[in-house]
């Protein structure tokens, strides 16, 4: 190895706990630690985040307490990555829902059947948390034993099939002010969300028009 990668990795494993620089003479030492000193590098580890979760709650506190008042601009355009979009979905279904009781109360889309078994679980959790609200969801979908299996599920959930051979292979909803895209067929899954109140309108003006022609 040359010797600025064996400085580099030394300096590495240094830093983690699992090696030793011994400075008691000019030449440098790297010594091996015992394998007990690996499980006190973890607990430092674990105390440095502990940390640091404590001084995040403490900002956030005081941060919220100084802008309650104000309000943030949202970014128009958002790209999630596969190991993200989860957790957007949940985190983001308030906002999404908010927007449509504003718009017209009508959640539109067209939607792959796969959104539904990738997805079930946020499905069914998002049908009970709103299940008191008056809003509907209106989307068009491929035939499939997956969306079958979910009807009737969520009341406000209204699900239409593509008779013909046509196939949708990804999501798009319309949730008021929000167009979200969502790609999970093939690997890598993610998700686009685009905050614009023009387009949405006129993406709502097609579906209403889409869900009448398939009455």
């Amino acid at each position: 190895m040359r010797r600025p990668n064996v400085y580099n990795v030394a300096s590495s494993l240094v830093s983690k706990g699992v090696i030793a620089e011994d400075v008691a003479d000019k030449t440098m030492h790297l010594l091996a630690l015992p394998p007990t000193s690996l499980a006190a590098s973890v607990n430092r580890a674990k105390a440095d985040i502990q940390k640091r979760e404590a001084l995040v709650g403490v900002a956030v506190e005081q941060l919220t307490q100084l802008v309650s008042e104000k309000t943030y601009p949202v970014p128009r355009l958002r790209f999630v990555e596969e190991g993200e979009l989860r957790d957007y979905l949940f985190q983001n279904a308030d906002k999404w829902h908010r927007s449509v009781i504003h718009a017209d109360k009508v959640w539109w889309g067209f939607q792959d059947h796969s959104f539904v078994e990738q997805y079930k679980e946020w499905i069914e959790w998002a049908g009970k948390r709103f299940a008191e609200s008056s809003y509907t969801v209106k989307l068009l979908s491929n035939v499939s034993s997956a969306e079958q299996n979910m009807h009737g599920k969520i009341a406000a959930r209204d699900v239409r099939f593509l008779e013909d051979t046509a196939q949708f292979t990804s999501t798009t909803w319309v949730a008021g002010e929000y167009i979200v895209m969502i790609s999970n067929r093939k690997r890598p899954f993610y998700l686009i969300e685009i905050h614009d109140a023009l387009m949405a309108q006129n993406m709502r003006e097609m579906f209403k028009k889409m869900w009448i022609l398939t009455q």
